[in-house]
């Protein structure tokens, strides 16, 4: 993971993350193999408490997923039903 330049990278290949991408993975990691709560992540993303449409985070999360899986890492992000998410 590099943070300065908003990448992901294994074994040669780099993938570049989008900014709610970063940020949803940096509170994962800084979380690791602790549930995350779908408000807790769309507070971090949005900055404020408004309603956000909550199928913007499941679009976040999925995209996030498919560039976990291109690098290998498939089923890095696990849903908790009506818990969150954590990172494995």
């Amino acid at each position: 993971m590099n943070f300065s330049k908003g990448t992901i990278s294994r074994d040669g290949q780099e993938l570049v993350l989008t900014k709610n991408e970063m940020i949803i993975f940096q509170l994962l990691l800084s979380n690791r193999e602790k549930i995350v709560s779908r408000d807790e992540i769309m507070t971090d993303l949005w900055d404020n408490d408004e309603f956000v449409n909550d199928n913007a985070l499941t679009v976040n999360i999925s995209r996030l997923r498919g560039k976990l899986a291109d690098l290998g890492y498939d089923d890095a992000i696990e849903t908790r039903k009506k818990q969150g998410y954590r990172l494995v």
